[in-house]
């Protein structure tokens, strides 16, 4: 086939065959769309199909089809982290009680130092597990990091089935997860500045500081004063006004990239200094488009080209140790310090089973380290079989939570139909 051919049937196959799969098969009753993607990615790939049929894997994905798919991945990266930094709104978060600066920051350092700890522990059974780029304490906060995500657009979607959002416990875990994913940028800022192979390696750290700082200075100010002024006050974005926000995307995910920052960051940015009324009008326009079209090549370009085994020892070691400490930390450093700050044990075991939820970010988050050479193959792979677990537990573990406590029981809802 040509190449055009090729593209239009890798569409069909990453976007159409795994909803379809998914609404066919009843999945949405159990597991998120994206997690059917991410397998799809997968099975799809070198991994799996590529070694049952390799002649005709190779003749399905070619290197030059799999190269135009790169950047439209990317871009599907960049506007997810926009659509993340919308959900960013601390006006929102506002009267949640004293407790919620304490429980915030307990759910993001807990799980992220505990897997800083299995980081290390990974390093020293499976040294191959170390990418190429990274030293050891580089690896093992690299770990961390991935430990301590928390996924706020699927978080948002579970509330909303369960019918939890406009509970306490839903005011209260979404403000945590948007405090999350907020500390979650800076923190991969810090761990990819820190890498050598960083696109502007030859700047020394000086000038990287300098940069990094006036780029935050220009977007927090100058540009966020101009978009409140252009677009602040518009509940429906014009055609003018759309171009100006796709503007302000593009070029913070080409400064952040410059910077070193990395362009992901930059689409967050952009995203958390749109204004509060226009940002509802954004999301209404670009959120369907995004995450229903765009997303999967970003989740599948991954698996088509990324070369694993499945049976692997070290994988299993790595899902393992990662899943363990997730869990416990994201339970743990939630649950416990919000039952110490005054909540009841139905909320306070509540959060913690929220903050479980993983889905794209950590996608995000895992294919820029795998990109920047932090992880090694086999890693990516242990962690990301640890956030489809973790993801697909959330629900039915809320489920259970709420019928052993008194918060109200949600019925036996179907997962979020966007991811």
């Amino acid at each position: 086939m040509s190449t055009i051919a090729l593209f239009f049937a890798h569409s069909l196959l990453l976007v159409c065959l795994p909803y379809l799969v998914w609404r066919l098969l009843n999945l949405r009753n159990w597991v998120p769309l994206v997690v059917v993607q991410i397998l799809f990615g997968i099975m799809l790939g070198p991994a799996v199909l590529g070694r049952l049929a390799p002649q005709f894997w190779h003749n399905l994905f070619t290197p030059e089809s799999l190269t135009n798919l790169s950047g439209l991945s990317w871009l599907a990266g960049v506007l997810f982290a926009f659509l993340t930094g919308l959900h960013l709104q601390p006006a929102e978060f506002r009267g949640l009680g004293r407790s919620f600066t304490v429980v915030s920051l307990s759910s993001i350092l807990t799980p992220t130092l505990l897997g800083v700890l299995a980081g290390w522990l990974i390093a020293t059974l499976h040294p191959e597990a170390v990418g190429t780029s990274a030293s050891t304490a580089q690896f093992a906060s690299a770990i961390g990091v991935c430990i301590g995500v928390t996924a706020l657009p699927v978080l948002g979607a579970i509330l909303r089935e369960s019918g939890l959002i406009h509970h306490r416990v839903g005011r209260i875990s979404l403000g945590i997860a948007a405090i999350n994913d907020a500390t979650l940028w800076v923190l991969l800022a810090l761990l990819l500045w820190g890498l050598p192979n960083r696109p502007d390696a030859s700047l020394n750290g000086f000038w990287l500081l300098l940069i990094g700082t006036l780029y935050f200075f220009v977007m927090y100010f100058p540009v966020r004063f101009q978009l409140r002024q252009r677009i602040g006050n518009q509940e429906a974005l014009s055609e003018s006004g759309l171009i100006l926000v796709c503007a302000t995307i593009f070029s913070s995910a080409l400064v952040a990239e410059w910077c070193g920052l990395h362009a992901i960051l930059g689409g967050f940015v952009a995203g958390s200094i749109m204004p509060r009324k226009a940002a509802q009008a954004v999301a209404a326009q670009l959120e369907p488009l995004t995450v229903t079209v765009l997303l999967p090549f970003f989740f599948t370009r991954t698996g088509l080209t990324t070369y694993f085994d499945l049976f692997s020892s070290g994988l299993f070691d790595i899902f393992l140790i990662a899943t363990i400490t997730s869990m416990a930390g994201k339970f743990l450093g939630t649950a416990l310090p919000a039952h110490w700050m005054g909540e009841g044990w139905p909320v306070a075991c509540a959060l913690g089973t929220l903050m479980q939820t993983k889905g794209m970010m950590e996608v995000v988050v895992l294919t820029v380290l795998l990109e920047a050479q932090a992880l090694s193959v086999t890693c990516f792979s242990g962690l990301l079989f640890m956030a489809i677990a973790t993801t697909v537990f959330t629900a039915p573990t809320l489920r259970l939570t709420c019928h052993l406590t008194t918060l109200p029981c949600p019925s036996k809802t179907s997962s979020p139909e966007q991811p």
